[in-house]
């Protein structure tokens, strides 16, 4: 096991393959580029491009854009969305397409994992878990009219009716192991015996 380092915010010991300090919520574990920024799709480079105010990258070939973790998130946050006039007043859920192969970290190389933007929305971004996240072409602006057009609502509804399922599954089987040691019980002739004295 890795000995603990001290926190960059605070000095506490922190876990190294911690990304957020336990004791301030800082995020301590920042890996570095190892390369300039390329196209995972084209294997060119990217050009520096102003994405509403936000620094991003984009493919000057296939108009791929990259975002880091902090840009996404303002990005997709409903402060920046709901100011945004511009967004269609309706959404249309694109049909969810799966590639087999992974992308490489346009900072790193390393394979990105694929995700359905909060699980409904029917995009499907490729994420670099230490440096950011890779949208194709109309992607960025798709998962702003799903979440200006109550994305955020539609995806806390899915999570509450997932969870409540969960929990009535988990109820059935409780009660289903109740069953069973009742029934274990009732033939075990110790379980009489220590019941009776």
């Amino acid at each position: 096991m890795a000995s603990p380092q001290p926190c960059l915010s605070c000095g506490k010991p922190v876990n190294p393959k911690s990304r957020y300090c336990p004791h301030c919520g800082q995020e301590n574990r920042v890996a570095e580029a190892s390369c300039d920024p390329f196209c995972p799709r084209c294997n060119i480079a990217l050009e520096p491009y102003d994405y509403r105010n936000n620094d991003a990258d984009i493919c000057p070939q296939c108009a791929g854009l990259w975002l880091d973790r902090q840009e996404f998130a303002y990005l997709t946050s409903e402060r920046d969305i709901y100011q945004d006039q511009s967004l269609p007043k309706s959404y249309h859920r694109p049909t969810l397409q799966t590639e087999p192969a992974y992308l490489p970290c346009v900072r790193c190389g390393t394979p990105m994992t694929k995700k359905n933007f909060l699980e409904i929305s029917g995009v499907i971004i490729d994420i670099c878990g230490d440096h950011g996240i890779w949208l194709d072409a109309g992607e960025m602006e798709t998962i702003r009219s799903f979440i200006a057009n109550g994305g955020l609502d539609k995806s806390q509804d899915h999570r509450i009716a997932h969870n409540h399922g969960a929990i009535q599954d988990l109820a059935i089987r409780v009660q289903e192991v109740e069953f069973t040691q009742k029934v274990l019980h009732f033939f075990d002739f110790k379980y009489w015996l220590f019941k009776i004295f």
